[in-house]
């Protein structure tokens, strides 16, 4: 079962390249790749708020080792966490494993046993490993506290907000570049300045007004065309403000529930 799941899951998503993440804000979290390249480092440990370009960074990275002739692969454990818990057991032949979402087994132990046997099988093999949560490692209200240890021994950094305006440049031009995508330079800017600052917020606008343009030539582009563009937008914009409510509202209740509840550690030794 575990390896119909893989087929099934695993795909890398190579629209994601390490020069998306060029801007100032990424260069310490960058150098932190090159050390992994290299093997300077074994782990990897990524946090920040959710559409700030985790899940793109952890595939431009898995992208980037397979440019250099190795192996890897990106779970989203948001994804495989309703499957057969076994599809960790069949990855150490890997060179990078990836494991994105680790907020989602907070709740659940049996995933977190698996993640802490995968780990270290991985270290038994030499293998690499790469984590993204929403949360530091030290925050994460998991109950295997043996697996918080692993985790914590990863270098660890915040991703950028997104608030500079140097890094959404950089990724947008890195994107259109590699798409081939030409956009009037008042839609780009307007899309800087005015639109979502998360930078998954940004791509997903992104990807919404492409086919906007798509059948049209740079020099047929209406003032019309780029009006709708640039209403669009900024109702795509106030979508994604009203989605960073709800999910902040939605932390704060879990906050709130997590301190009515006493968390018990479950130690395993091995």
């Amino acid at each position: 079962m575990a390896e119909a799941q893989l087929s099934l899951n695993l795909d890398i998503k190579h629209d994601a390249s390490l020069s998306d993440f060029s801007g100032p804000g990424w260069m310490s979290i960058i150098d932190a790749v090159r050390q992994l390249h290299v093997g300077l480092i074994g782990q990897l440990y990524l946090f920040g708020s959710p559409a700030t370009g985790k899940s793109h960074l952890l595939s431009a990275i898995c992208e980037s080792f397979i440019e250099m002739d190795k192996s890897a692969i990106c779970l989203s454990l948001n994804e495989l966490i309703h499957t057969d818990v076994n599809v960790l057991s069949s990855l150490e032949n890997f060179s990078l494993i990836a494991i994105d979402d680790l907020e989602v087994i907070e709740q659940n132990s049996q995933w977190q046993e698996a993640l802490f046997h995968l780990i270290n099988r991985s270290r038994e093999g030499q293998r690499q490993l790469l984590f993204a949560a929403n949360k530091p490692a030290s925050e994460l209200p998991f109950q295997l506290r043996d697996l918080l240890t692993r985790l914590a021994q990863a270098p660890s950094f915040k991703v950028p907000t997104g608030h500079d305006l140097a890094d959404r440049e950089a990724l947008l031009q890195s994107i259109l570049r590699r798409r081939g995508w030409q956009f009037d330079e008042r839609i780009a800017n307007y899309l800087l300045t005015e639109g979502p600052h998360r930078i998954g917020a940004m791509m997903e606008v992104l990807n919404y007004i492409q086919p906007m343009f798509s059948n049209l030539g740079r020099s047929n582009i209406s003032k019309a065309v780029i009006g709708d563009a640039l209403r669009t937008i900024d109702e795509q914009t106030l979508a994604a403000e009203l989605a960073d409510i709800a999910q902040e509202s939605q932390v704060d209740n879990d906050a709130a529930d997590q301190d009515q509840h006493s968390q018990h550690t479950m130690p395993l030794d091995f």
